[in-house]
């Protein structure tokens, strides 16, 4: 962007500022008012300075001697016209990155995957996607493998099309056979509900009714079930874009380097921080030192929760220098957040 339009940007910044102000107020505006609003990111001067450039253009005019400004209707004119075509421009965007999940995208990594390479491309930070605790899926099937006498490999395919293995080690030994009526059981009883509702309903059990093999089954069932709840599954992100993230200016030093890719190689910082936020659905921004770990020192951090069956159950975000387009940086998060929560509930419901 040359220095024409960074000058034009700033004076219609202040032009829509002005009649926010006069909008909220019914009074004229006067330059410091205009500093105050702008969080000081122009000084009085300059506003004043810009103003009186605004009103020999006829944006805005001084209705009294020693008064603030007031917009004309030309003033209006305009304001409306640059909301409009940011309207548009925003319109457009979302619908440009709706496209990117297209019909192939079929299982919850597709979607996170995607999302965070979608977060790094559009934004040129580091996207970053936390994934769901396993409590949050629906279950669509579940199988066991005897390993060795007391070791059983548990493999979990919720509604979402995701994968997952679990080593799960029991106080008894079970043999395959057994293994085999478990999971038909849990396949027959509990597919399509969420994981923790599959653990509640065995744990009820199904009453004196039952006979003493089904109350069996049902006893292993829980058993194993309670062992997998007991492993981690809250231990994922998905992560794109440490070379765009890299070749920031900022990110030269090579200490401040390893460091930074350190939170990228164990995780634990960035998962500690975004699982710390559920479940609050909105927007999340940490500026500097703002985090409270000092590796984030030097960034910003962005993060938006999404949802799934009305529950917020992860949440997606960048890291980044605090020099960033933070209205665009908002906007995309904000926008790619609705996407993913729109297309894992899609998922679910096919």
């Amino acid at each position: 962007m040359n220095n024409i339009d960074k000058k034009n940007q700033r004076k219609y910044l202040i032009l829509g500022h002005l009649i926010d102000e006069y909008v909220s107020t019914a009074s004229p505006v006067s330059s410091k008012v205009i500093a105050k609003s702008m969080e000081s990111s122009v000084s009085s001067a300059t506003a004043r300075n810009i103003m009186a450039e605004l009103e020999d253009e006829g944006y805005i005019v001084q209705p009294h001697t020693s008064a603030g400004r007031i917009p004309t209707n030309l003033g209006y004119r305009r304001y409306v016209d640059r909301v409009r075509a940011d309207l548009m421009s925003r319109r457009n965007a979302a619908k440009r990155l709706a496209k990117e999940y297209d019909d192939r995208i079929r299982t919850i990594k597709d979607i996170l995957d995607k999302t965070s390479f979608l977060l790094s491309r559009e934004l040129h930070n580091a996207g970053v996607v936390l994934w769901p605790s396993m409590n949050d899926f629906h279950l669509k099937h579940i199988e066991f493998i005897k390993v060795r006498s007391e070791t059983i490999l548990a493999i979990l395919v919720t509604v979402t099309n995701a994968v997952r293995n679990y080593i799960v080690k029991l106080d008894q030994e079970i043999e395959n056979i057994d293994l085999e009526k478990v999971s038909n059981y849990i396949n027959s009883n509990h597919s399509h509900v969420s994981f923790l509702k599959v653990l509640d309903d065995l744990k009820n059990g199904s009453g004196e009714t039952a006979s003493r093999s089904e109350k069996e089954i049902e006893k292993n069932a829980t058993d194993i079930m309670n062992a997998i709840s007991d492993q981690s599954f809250e231990d994922e992100i998905s992560y794109k874009g440490l070379d765009y993230f890299m070749d920031e200016p900022e990110f030269r030093d090579r200490e401040l380097t390893k460091s930074l890719l350190n939170i990228f190689s164990e995780k634990s910082d960035i998962m500690g921080l975004m699982r710390a936020e559920l479940p609050f659905r909105g927007i999340k921004v940490y500026i500097g030192e703002e985090n409270d770990c000092e590796k984030f020192a030097k960034c910003t951090v962005i993060t938006c929760g999404y949802t799934l069956h009305d529950k917020t159950v992860g949440r997606i975000g960048i890291i980044g220098p605090t020099r960033m387009n933070y209205v665009r940086a908002l906007s995309t998060v904000d926008h790619l957040a609705d996407l993913v929560s729109l297309k894992l509930n899609e998922i679910e419901e096919c």
